[in-house]
């Protein structure tokens, strides 16, 4: 067995971060990549530095030692969130936005290989959970599914992200008649979403954005 990596991909304002909400903070550690808000009340109070839940760093490499360091050291957490995944590399490349040639690309692919293959090594017990923003695949124009947003075109390249996870979902909101709006993730493929779980693991399409939901059927599933 190893440890468990979940891609919950979806635009901003599609409730990911708002998953968190249910989650149990004393088992619960935060990576937020971007340093921004939680958005749900209380977040600040459940998850800050001094309660040794969260962490603010946004390069894969230092990722990857917090992440080797809870497997060993904090072995009360047994889930992980990394907050606004596709920073990791925003940031990284414009940093190296003076460097001419595709070295650094091929070094941003390396890196988040690294951090995704060694992440599955951790902990047997421990659930990593890998936010992150889509782009669109088009055609003449029209949409015809989504995917994991990397750096660009010269990563993609490199690497495809989701053949590094074995569950991927995605957010999808929808509002009713009466202007009420549901939140929800996408378990398997469902329209131009490319989700993606193992067989049997979610009964439905649609779960509601909790990642308890989530970890209660990943539990089930291999128990």
């Amino acid at each position: 067995m190893s440890s468990k990596l979940i891609a919950i991909v979806g635009p901003t304002g599609s409730g990911k971060s708002t998953s968190i909400r249910n989650l149990d903070h004393k088992e619960t550690f935060i990576i937020n990549v971007a340093r921004k808000e939680l958005p749900f009340k209380g977040a600040n109070k459940l998850y800050n530095l001094e309660s040794k839940n969260y962490q603010e760093v946004d390069d894969a490499l230092g990722i990857l030692k917090t992440l080797q360091n809870i497997s060993e050291k904090g072995t009360h957490i047994k889930n992980v969130v990394i907050e606004d995944s596709n920073y990791i590399m925003g940031f990284n490349l414009v940093k190296k936005a003076t460097e001419t040639g595709y070295v650094k690309f091929a070094v941003m692919a390396k890196d988040m290989v690294t951090l995704l293959t060694e992440a599955r090594k951790l902990r047997d017990d421990l659930k990593i959970f890998y936010f992150s923003h889509p782009d669109t695949i088009e055609d003449e124009g029209n949409i015809v599914s989504y995917k994991m947003k990397t750096a660009g075109k010269m990563i993609d390249n490199q690497i495809v992200l989701e053949g590094l996870f074995s569950i991927a979902l995605y957010t999808h909101v929808e509002e009713n008649e009466h202007g009420d709006t549901t939140y929800n993730f996408v378990t398997n493929t469902w329209r131009k979403y490319p989700a993606k779980s193992p067989a049997g693991m979610f009964p439905d399409k649609l779960i509601p954005n909790d990642l308890t939901v989530v970890i209660e059927k990943l539990d089930e599933y291999y128990s």
